[in-house]
């Protein structure tokens, strides 16, 4: 029996690559993953090339990429896209099948078109701003209030990027030291791994985000490189719908990505944000600026105007104290005189009648002289003792009149004498300046004299005039209490 015909291993294989030689012998446009790049030192690249189905891998085959035309590629690459060549990006390869003995089937990779992967990141693009929109948060994060004065600030950047120093140097840096609490949450800013180092960073700050009023994300130079990490769906969502306003600053001189599109609001290098931070701290200062101007000369008015009311107002007092001690002693010297004259008019009344009494007497002793002549004799004695007795009392009533008259009218006139001192008194104690020089004082705010229906509270300017001085103090705190001095 004769032996079977038999080969080497190294005659299959050349077979083997005759035959694919022959078969392909012309080059192919062929859509894969670069899976890995895998430069070597010498400026060889042997990717590896995958096609996924549900994130699994279905086919896998080695690349084959000679530093002359890695070279060319990279550099073409970068030109359009402004991005270089990474692993795990979908590119459009020229390429050439081969077979080696010691590697076997692969790839020789002849070319790269730079514009498909570049439609790649524009599509990337635009579904990630197409699903934002269909779940309604594509606005989400722009439609947030910012405080009035955004100084808390939780900055994702690095440490030591020169965009992240610059930013925090304007902060700053401003005229009149504005000032601003930041706190750097580090991060990486470019590329793949940024989507999820800056996600990480962003619920971190979320955990805590009382402390804060806005985001910045911050990222100095690299020019265009890395930037397709922003165009990520789940990274922009993140920043869509956090729950504080999210800035960013990025850098870069091509269209807007998906991150800044959505953010609450965008500069364009981390220098422009800086400066829309401080023109919100500016745009507040410079009415405050204006009234600082106007303030010196608004309170000298308003003092003057104060000092004139004061002073009018001390006049019209002094005036109506006048009137009214002129009028209260009028008024008394009338009373005096009217007592005068009902004392004089008494006493009139009194003498009359004591005349008629006297008349009386004459006029009946005549009668009875006359009628009764012969009784006169008998009765003469008992007359003249009944008349000087009748006289005698008359006299003394009236001279009792005159006494007590005589004791009242003095009593009478410092009694009104008092009433009239009392009410000078009163009137002094009354006086504005005889309360200051008792103690007190005049405190008014920019509504006037404080009381029950005015009063003060924190932060208002007071005036406080005494008897030798007029002061001006700021409120700092104000609390009720019972009326009443404990």
């Amino acid at each position: 029996m004769e032996s079977p015909q038999h080969f080497t291993l190294k005659q299959v294989a050349e077979s083997i690559r005759k035959t694919i030689a022959e078969r392909y012998s012309r080059t192919y446009w062929v859509t894969a993953e670069m899976h890995k790049l895998n430069q070597t030192r010498k400026g060889h690249c042997y990717p590896e090339l995958v096609q996924k189905e549900d994130e699994s891998i279905i086919v896998e085959m080695r690349g084959t990429i000679w530093k002359q035309n890695f070279d060319r590629m990279q550099q073409k690459f970068f030109e359009i896209v402004k991005e270089p060549l990474h692993d795990g990006m979908e590119l459009l390869f020229h390429v050439k099948i081969t077979y080696h003995p010691l590697y076997n089937i692969g790839l020789e990779i002849i070319d790269i078109d730079p514009n498909y992967t570049l439609g790649a990141l524009q599509r990337e693009r635009q579904e990630t701003l197409e699903r934002l929109n269909k779940e309604g948060i594509l606005n989400a994060n722009q439609n947030l209030e910012m405080a009035l004065v955004p100084k808390r600030l939780a900055i994702i950047s690095q440490a030591d990027s020169k965009g992240y120093s610059d930013f925090v140097t304007l902060l700053n840096g401003h005229p009149k030291r504005y000032h601003f609490n930041t706190f750097l949450f580090e991060a990486t800013l470019q590329g793949d791994a940024a989507i999820t180092s800056i996600q990480s960073q962003l619920k971190r700050i979320e955990k805590v985000k009382q402390h804060f009023d806005a985001v910045v994300i911050i990222r100095g130079g690299g020019g265009e490189i890395g930037m397709h990490c922003y165009n990520n769906y789940e990274l922009a969502k993140a920043i869509a719908t956090f729950p504080l306003p999210v800035l960013t600053g990025i850098g870069h001189s091509t269209n807007l990505t998906v991150c800044e599109m959505i953010a609450f609001r965008n500069g364009i290098t981390p220098s422009d944000m800086a400066y829309f931070l401080l023109r919100i701290f500016e745009e507040l200062d410079e009415p405050l600026d204006e009234i600082m101007l106007k303030l010196p000369q608004q309170i000298q008015h308003f003092m003057r105007e104060a000092s004139n009311q004061f002073s009018q107002l001390a006049r019209s007092f002094q005036q109506e104290v006048q009137t009214t001690i002129q009028f209260e002693k009028n008024t008394f010297l009338n009373t005096v005189k009217d007592f005068e004259f009902q004392v004089k008019h008494k006493m009139t009344v009194s003498n009359q009648h004591l005349s008629e009494l006297r008349n009386k007497i004459r006029s009946s002793s005549s009668y009875l002289f006359e009628t009764h002549e012969n009784k006169l004799d008998n009765g003469i004695n008992l007359l003249q003792i009944h008349s000087k007795s009748l006289l005698g009392a008359n006299l003394q009533r009236i001279s009792t009149q005159e006494n007590q008259l005589i004791k009242i009218l003095p009593r009478k006139f410092e009694s009104e004498t008092a009433k009239l001192d009392q009410a000078e008194r009163h009137l002094r104690l009354l006086d504005p300046i005889t309360v200051l020089q008792r103690g007190y004082a005049i405190v008014t705010n920019e509504k006037g004299v404080l009381s029950a229906k005015n009063q003060a509270k924190k932060n208002d300017e007071l005036k406080i005039v005494t008897e030798a001085q007029e002061l001006h103090a700021s409120v700092k705190s104000s609390s009720p209490h019972t009326k009443g001095i404990s």
